[in-house]
């Protein structure tokens, strides 16, 4: 599709986005790996006035989102892991341009939901789900001491894992990897999001 055709669907619901408030969120996938088509999205819907949100992995070349900022109102960004290790268990990539990407992401100003899916037998354990928050707490930290944009709010929130995507699986001619892995109770989650809070962020489930 073209930048002129996605445009085409997405203003035909505009008086929807002023009605509800919303906007539009370029997902995927990850949005940045077509940084000059996101941007040119991005920059249309600003240009037609409507709010603009990205959810990226952050596992991109930090120019990949440093293009996207100037029409980008809210980021959400997933962390795993803060244990590089684990992180290349679980996904297959270590994390360290993933981390370094949140701290620049924490200074540029913007609105940012970091996130963590909660996933049995990968993160869910206090611990590390209490090293996530702590990180998260650095990154408020940090923001308020040395941005020169001024602080966007950070926020943090655990996210359920669940098998939604399993049916997508087979039809690719993959195997589902999660096919006994369970979700997470809600008594679960709700003691891991204590663990966040006594870190000392403020975090949500979703």
């Amino acid at each position: 599709m073209t930048v002129g055709q996605v445009m085409e669907e997405v203003l035909s619901d505009k008086s929807f986005y002023e009605s509800s408030g919303g906007g539009v969120t370029l997902s995927g996938g990850e949005p940045a790996l077509s940084k000059d088509f996101t941007r040119e999205i991005l920059e249309q819907c600003k240009h037609n006035g409507l709010h603009t949100a990205i959810e990226t992995c952050g596992e991109v070349p930090w120019t990949s989102l440093e293009a996207l900022l100037p029409f980008t109102d809210m980021i959400m960004m997933d962390i795993k892991h803060v244990d590089s290790g684990k992180h290349l268990l679980a996904t297959g990539h270590p994390n360290d341009r993933i981390l370094s990407n949140a701290r620049r992401l924490a200074l540029s100003g913007k609105k940012i939901v970091f996130r963590t899916p909660v996933v049995p037998s990968v993160n869910d354990t206090e611990e590390e789900i209490g090293q996530i928050a702590a990180f998260v707490r650095e990154l408020i930290e940090l923001c308020k001491s040395v941005s020169q944009n001024g602080c966007g709010e950070i926020r943090y929130e655990l996210l359920a894992f669940h098998k939604l995507a399993a049916g997508k699986y087979p039809s690719l001619g993959l195997e589902y990897g999660a096919r006994d892995v369970d979700p997470p109770t809600k008594e679960r989650m709700a003691v891991l999001l204590n663990a966040a809070r006594r870190c000392g962020v403020d975090a949500a489930m979703r």
